[in-house]
């Protein structure tokens, strides 16, 4: 079946409506507690450039070597397949809590407009909606996220602009003013998870144009814009509302400076438009990864069933499941923000590792790339990421309760236990090695090296 791929134009808006989404409702109030109103517009600018510098690894696979999955299939073919089975379980924690992080931060938004309904209801809502538009494929999926991510920009243009002529505190004071490192440090960690999203594009490769160019440009158009946004919407936050520590959401502040019409809009308009545009990006991403897990025999095989859309629809609704079933259990929002970034920041390195590999078992495709930089600025680049993510994880890790490192502890030793025995049951009960079908080259990278060879050949006889 033919998947029609998506343009540049709709990569650039899917990633700016993937990075601006529940994160930056949920974790600015929290990010502003902990650094300080002086801290967050600096600390939204240096999170953006520990985005650049985490992302970029990935990035530059990408551009060599794209494919549905991605980190999971670059760990899988280039490092190990027991790093892609790791990354794998992470992306089902990671994953399903980034949808519950979306789900609940509307359900919050959405109470404010209609407070008669109970907040999971709106959440387990939400969530199923767009899982029903994700079985209609990338191609509705990304119309759906164009019309959104224009009327969500609208919101938060008016907030920004409204709110600038209302602020009792100047830009140079909050920039100016002191903070503590160790509370810039904690509040990156959390704050970079607002930046990232724009990576979505990676895990849907084989369903974009040309993926080796055009997922680059749109990663960094997407991510320099929000970041510059962001700084924006802080310095507003923190200067209409110096009391920060009165801050629980960024309708608080709006309701200041808003008409009761204008604040109507900024809630639905901005803050639910920019989360379902984030929901819609995370069930894409994720599901992708799930169904190429699914595909080399980790996850049973009716998760990687195509529908008649193209799209990986029980792979989407066991990310669902997972979401809902997380949510029914009585999550609360601080919980899953904590949940999803530990993996996101410690276990990123594992991902990194791929960068060292490629020009062993793909120098041609590595040569060729759209991202034609030196190896060693790469690995140093990686090396300099790593350091950062465990830097600000283990910062992070310090905000989190006993009950979270139980939880997590717990899932990953029933990770463990899973694949003991899935791998077991395919190699007795129907004589598939898992592990050698995870080590096997992907094919479309098989072709991709072939075409590089060739085109170096071609210049190497000009």
């Amino acid at each position: 079946m033919e998947v029609k791929k998506i343009s540049l134009f709709s990569c650039i808006l899917m990633g700016i409506g993937s990075i601006i989404g529940a994160s930056v409702f949920a974790t600015t109030p929290i990010a502003i507690k902990i650094v300080g109103g002086n801290g967050i517009v600096l600390g939204f600018i240096f999170a953006s450039i520990f985005v650049f510098l985490k992302t970029f690894p990935e990035m530059v696979l990408t551009s060599a070597l794209p494919a549905n999955g991605a980190s999971y299939m670059h760990l899988t073919r280039l490092i190990h397949p027991y790093a892609g089975i790791v990354h794998a379980f992470n992306q089902l924690v990671i994953g399903t809590m980034k949808v519950a992080t979306m789900a609940l931060t509307f359900a919050t938004y959405f109470k404010m407009i209609f407070p008669s309904i109970p907040e999971v209801v709106v959440a387990v809502a939400i969530t199923l909606i767009f899982t029903v538009i994700s079985l209609y494929g990338i191609s509705f999926s990304a119309k759906v996220q164009n019309i959104c991510v224009g009327i969500l920009l609208a919101a938060l243009g008016i907030y920004v602009f409204s709110g600038w002529g209302n602020t009792v505190v100047s830009l140079q004071e909050v920039i100016a003013t002191n903070f503590e490192l160790t509370k810039m440090w904690a509040a990156m960690g959390i704050m970079h998870g607002s930046l990232i999203g724009a990576n979505v594009l990676m895990y849907a490769a084989d369903e974009i144009e040309n993926p080796g160019k055009n997922i680059p440009i749109a990663f960094a158009v997407g991510t320099v814009f929000t970041a510059v946004l962001y700084a924006a919407l802080a310095y507003v936050t923190v200067g209409v509302m110096p009391n920060f520590y009165q801050i629980d959401n960024l309708a608080t502040v709006a309701e200041k400076f808003l008409s009761p019409a204008m604040l109507v809009f900024f809630i639905s308009g901005g803050a639910l438009l920019a989360v379902v545009t984030s929901i819609n990006s995370a069930i894409l991403m994720f599901s992708r990864s799930h169904f190429a897990a699914a595909r080399d025999g980790l996850f049973p095989d009716a998760i990687m069933k195509i529908n008649k859309h193209g799209a990986p629809g029980n792979s989407i609704w066991l990310n669902s499941a997972i979401t809902i079933l997380a949510m029914i259990s009585g999550f609360n929002l601080t919980d899953v923000i904590n949940i999803t970034a530990i993996p996101g920041l410690l276990l990123s390195p594992i991902i990194f590792a791929s960068v060292f590999a490629m020009p062993y078992k793909f120098p041609n495709s590595y040569k060729t790339s759209f991202l034609k930089i030196p190896h060693w600025i790469n690995c140093l680049i990686v090396i300099v990421a790593s350091a950062l993510s465990l830097l600000l994880g283990s910062y992070v890790l310090q905000q989190m309760q006993p009950k979270n490192y139980m939880i997590m502890i717990a899932f990953y030793i029933l990770a463990f236990i899973y694949t003991y025995f899935r791998i077991k049951y395919l190699k007795d009960k129907k004589g598939f090695d898992m592990i050698a079908k995870m080590k096997e080259p992907y094919q479309p990278w098989i072709a991709r090296e072939q075409a590089a060879s060739e085109k170096l050949s071609s210049k190497g006889n000009n």
